[in-house]
Formats: structure tokens, sequence, C-alpha cells
């Protein structure tokens, strides 16, 4: 579990090194979404996970058009642009 740990700080550094508006941020944010919907323990394993696969987490909303919100409601692994 130190692996993902060492990510999460990572990215939450670079996010406080390049600035608010940028993508390093916008990133960071969607990890402690993650964390706050899953918990540590599997955002780490995510990170983990997309680490070895050269992907990273991104949000999903439930795409339900009577809900008709942004709230996301799983978390997936992606390809990197």
């Amino acid at each position: 579990m130190g692996k993902g740990k060492d990510l999460f700080g990572h990215f939450n550094d670079l996010a406080k090194a390049k600035g608010p508006q940028s993508e390093e941020s916008q990133y960071a944010g969607v990890l402690f979404q993650a964390l706050l919907m899953v918990g540590e323990r599997r955002v780490f394993e995510l990170l983990e996970e997309a680490d070895e696969t050269g992907k990273k987490l991104e949000l999903e909303t439930s795409g339900n058009a009577a809900d008709n919100s942004e709230c996301p409601s799983n978390i997936i692994l992606v390809d990197k642009d």
C-alpha cells in the first residue's frame, strides 16, 4: 500500500508546484474526490494499478438524464491523454 500512498503524495506535490489552474492540480482534485468516495485503501490500489498499466484515474458520472447531475458516481481507469 506504500506505493499508492507515495503516488498520491507525489501528485499532490506536483499540484502545489504547478498551481491551482494546472492539469496537475485538476488531477489532484480528482484523486481527493475519489478518496472521499471510496476511501484511501481503494484509491491507493487504483493508483498502483494505474501506474503499472500507464493509465490514470477519472471520475465517471452516472449519465442518468433524470438525475441531471454532474455528481460523480464511480472511479475508473482510463488511458492517459
